[in-house]
């Protein structure tokens, strides 16, 4: 697996090339990080977490980064925000009020969630930080507010039996697939869905572990 600056370099590559546009800020301060880590502030309960150590790794380089690429009348792009945003972007586009349920009894979270990335429109890249890895690490979920990621508040279950599996194991996998996928002549499929509730269910298919070619 490439690293986050591999991937990145990757990224600057074809910016260089003139096949995507990629804008970056200076590196992220230690306090831009510690916003990120105690200010995001859900509706209702908390939410504790650490920057994990690859996404860390990338904000050594550039506190918020956008990719943007245009082909055929068609524009995609994700945005690593920078720490206000983060915080705005989970408040808005993340986290469920309290009292959400689809049944009777039942309500849901979305608070084991932490936006890093919007990915357009309603769409947020997000870290599922109720599940840490022994690395640090956390997986990635891609989220859409009218598709959430949902868990069940009593007892932490998936409300879709198929979020258990992640779509990308860490943020340096998912880095890896967004360069690869943006600098590549030939896109993976999911490539359009970019931005669409659709691909949330494309995702629980499991199109991210199939290298997107169905």
């Amino acid at each position: 697996m490439a690293t986050p600056r591999e991937a990145l370099l990757d990224l600057r590559r074809a910016a260089s090339a003139g096949l995507l546009d990629l804008d970056g800020s200076g590196p992220a301060s230690r306090e831009a990080v510690r916003v990120r880590e105690t200010l995001v502030t859900p509706h209702f309960g908390t939410v504790a977490w650490s920057v994990p150590p690859s996404y860390r790794a990338l904000l050594a380089e550039h506190n918020r980064l956008c990719c943007h690429r245009e082909e055929d009348d068609r524009e995609r792009e994700f945005v690593l925000v920078d720490e206000g945003e983060l915080v705005g972007l989970n408040a808005d586009l993340v986290h469920m009020p309290e009292g959400v349920s689809r049944e009777p009894g039942r309500y849901l979270s979305t608070n084991h969630l932490v936006g890093f990335a919007e990915a357009g429109y309603e769409a947020v890249w997000c870290f599922d930080v109720a599940q840490p890895g022994g690395d640090g690490e956390y997986p990635v979920y891609y989220h859409h507010q009218d598709e959430p990621r949902a868990r069940y508040l009593a007892d932490g279950a998936w409300e879709e039996q198929a979020d258990a599996v992640p779509d990308f194991p860490s943020f340096a996998a998912w880095f890896e697939a967004m360069a690869a996928a943006f600098t590549s002549a030939q896109p993976p499929a999911w490539f359009d869905e970019m931005g669409t509730p659709a691909l949330v269910w494309l995702a629980r298919d499991g199109i991210f572990q199939a290298g997107g070619r169905y």
